[in-house]
């Protein structure tokens, strides 16, 4: 059985549809303690929990901000939700723009990048802040429309490196702009281990 671990509530419905086996662990406190203590101060309790999951089968961790301590866990059978869309995006070279809404996830978004890049491709990283609090107060529409106005213009290929930021893809694709998403890619990639 696959497990998503969310730190949003909202990622339950876009991930039951990808993914709709899935089992589903809501867990807000760990993206609020990460935003307050560091991400390195929940090492050893997210470490855990990933660990315990991992015993019934593929896990999917739909939180960006705690990548890092996906990767360090080192199991295969555990996604970090941005790496396969990452992988995709650089896959071609050049530049691509990486739009994230949150600065808590600005260095661990570039250190992956500059991963699986190898120097293949550039990053012109995006700071989409004014889109939050849309999300936050579950104003979907507004959100998308916020990361449209601040992508639009900076380049034809974008990686959208948060989960809840695919709500903008088909109006960026409506532009020709080539868009990567998280949360598609992730679920294909957890799928598979599920065999």
């Amino acid at each position: 059985m696959i497990t998503c671990l969310h730190t949003a509530q909202a990622h339950v419905a876009t991930f039951g549809t990808l993914l709709p086996d899935a089992k589903h662990v809501v867990r807000a406190d760990l993206l609020d303690r990460a935003w307050a203590d560091g991400v390195a101060a929940l090492a050893v309790e997210v470490t855990a929990l990933l660990r315990e999951l991992a015993q019934s089968g593929p896990v999917l961790c739909t939180c960006s901000t705690l990548g890092p301590l996906v990767d360090s866990v080192g199991m295969d059978k555990i996604v970090r939700i941005d790496r396969p869309a990452m992988v995709a995006a650089v896959a071609h070279g050049g530049e691509v723009v990486v739009a994230i809404c949150l600065e808590s996830t600005r260095a661990t978004t570039l250190a992956l990048f500059d991963h699986v890049s190898a120097g293949r491709a550039v990053a012109k990283l995006v700071l989409c802040d004014a889109a939050w609090p849309y999300f936050e107060a579950g104003d979907l529409i507004g959100f998308a429309n916020s990361i449209v106005s601040s992508v639009t213009g900076q380049g034809s290929r974008v990686l959208l490196a948060q989960a809840s930021m695919a709500v903008a893809a088909p109006e960026l694709e409506a532009q020709g702009i080539t868009v990567f998403t998280t949360p598609v890619a992730a679920a294909q990639a957890v799928a598979a281990l599920n065999v």
